[in-house]
């Protein structure tokens, strides 16, 4: 009962603030990039976004879910990942002795020039279905491997479906100021709180 507790009380705190901003992070950007919200408003609009359909409608919403995983590259909540090294090892002609800390950073690795073609740009046709595969060590705004986060895929769905409610219903603009720049605390946070306008969708 204490171990099922304590991997409620992760999935709920770890998850929660993770998952908000992956949502702020996707609504900032499509209020940056206006015709891309209007097409994620459509997607959305042609699809059953009810409860009982929401485990069907994430398929259906090819566009939406892109959204959400390049706000996820652009702005990982996690923008570094720390691992213990278990024995010696060797990276890249360095060192690593048993029990270093070894960083990653997704921050750099998902605006890789190498890895990335015009990096900085918002980009959602980087993760639709035709789109040419990633390769799984680019993108790793969950982590990889036995330690990948838990609440992955929920946290995926979970965005998706709340954007696309968001869309279908309102149009998002940001009043004043739109620039808004990340700050790592212990996530990537915006430096400050920008208003959002929803307009109803008529």
């Amino acid at each position: 009962r204490d171990q099922l507790r304590g991997q409620i009380a992760t999935l709920t705190v770890a998850g929660h603030e993770t998952t908000a901003l992956a949502m702020f992070w996707s609504c900032y950007l499509l209020c940056l990039a206006p015709a891309v919200q209007e097409q994620v408003a459509a997607e959305a609009a042609r699809v059953d976004l009810s409860p009982d359909a929401a485990a069907h409608a994430v398929d259906r919403l090819p566009l939406t879910k892109a959204v959400v995983q390049e706000a996820l590259r652009l702005y990982p909540p996690a923008f570094t990942i720390v691992r213990m090294a278990k024995g010696a090892d060797e990276i890249a002609g360095e060192t690593v002795p048993a029990g270093s800390l070894v960083v990653m950073a997704p921050w750099i690795l998902h605006r890789h020039r190498k890895r990335w073609v015009h990096p900085e740009r918002f980009d959602p046709t980087r993760f639709v279905p035709d789109a040419p595969p990633i390769d799984r060590f680019a993108y790793l705004p969950f982590g990889v491997g036995p330690r990948v986060c838990i609440g992955a895929q929920f946290a995926l769905i979970e965005a998706t479906l709340v954007l696309a409610r968001l869309l279908a219903a309102f149009r998002l603009e940001l009043v004043g100021p739109t620039r808004v720049t990340p700050v790592a605390v212990v996530t990537t946070v915006p430096d400050r709180a920008p208003i959002f306008r929803l307009v109803p969708r008529t």
